[in-house]
C-alpha cells in the first residue's frame, strides 16, 4: 500500500477512510490488518501456503510452456457497479491467483454483457516472461470480440 517506500499504519488508515479521507480501499485496509496479525496463520502454514504456491506456479509453466496461453475470467459476474465488491470480498481471487503466482497476464475487454450493458472481459496468462504473447493475444481477442466499449454515452 505504500510501495514498500516506509510503513502504513492500518488503525490510523482505518480512522482516515471513515471519515474519507484514505486514499486506500476498505478492502485494502482490512487486507492491511489482517496481515498484520496473521490471524490464525503459523510459520509452518505460511511454509505450507508458499510450497502450495510455488507447485501450481510450476504446474502452470509445465502446462503453457512457451507457446501456450490460459484464457480465465476476469471476474465471477459482469463488472460490478461501484462499491457492489464490498459485499463479495472474495471475488477477487479471479485476478489476484496470478498475481500470486507471478504469471504475466493481459486483461482483455470484449464488450458489454447483452443481459445489462456492463463491461465484461477475460484475462489471458502466459508463464513468465511471455508478456508479448499475453499481449499479442489479447490484441488478437480485442479485434475478434470488439474490445472496450463505452457503457453508456460519453459527453
Amino acid at each position: 500500500m505504500v510501495e514498500k517506500k516506509g510503513k502504513l499504519n492500518v488503525y490510523s488508515e482505518f480512522l482516515r477512510w471513515c471519515v474519507g479521507r484514505s486514499e486506500h480501499t476498505f478492502p485494502a485496509i482490512a487486507l492491511g490488518f489482517l496481515e498484520k496479525v496473521e490471524v490464525g496463520r503459523g510459520k509452518e502454514e505460511r511454509e505450507e501456503i508458499a510450497r502450495v504456491c510455488s507447485q501450481l506456479k510450476s504446474s502452470f509453466e509445465r502446462v503453457l510452456g512457451d507457446d501456450g496461453v490460459f484464457l480465465y475470467p476476469s471476474f465471477p459476474t459482469v463488472a460490478p457497479y461501484h462499491y457492489q465488491p464490498l459485499f463479495t470480498p472474495f471475488n477477487f481471487s479471479y485476478p489476484a491467483i496470478f498475481n500470486i503466482l507471478g504469471l504475466p497476464v493481459t486483461q482483455c475487454p470484449l464488450g458489454l454483457s447483452s443481459v445489462d450493458g456492463m463491461p465484461l472481459g477475460i484475462q489471458v496468462v502466459s508463464s513468465v516472461c511471455n508478456d508479448r504473447l499475453c499481449l499479442a493475444v489479447a490484441a488478437e481477442l480485442e479485434r475478434a470480440f470488439g474490445g472496450w466499449v463505452s457503457p453508456c454515452e460519453i459527453v
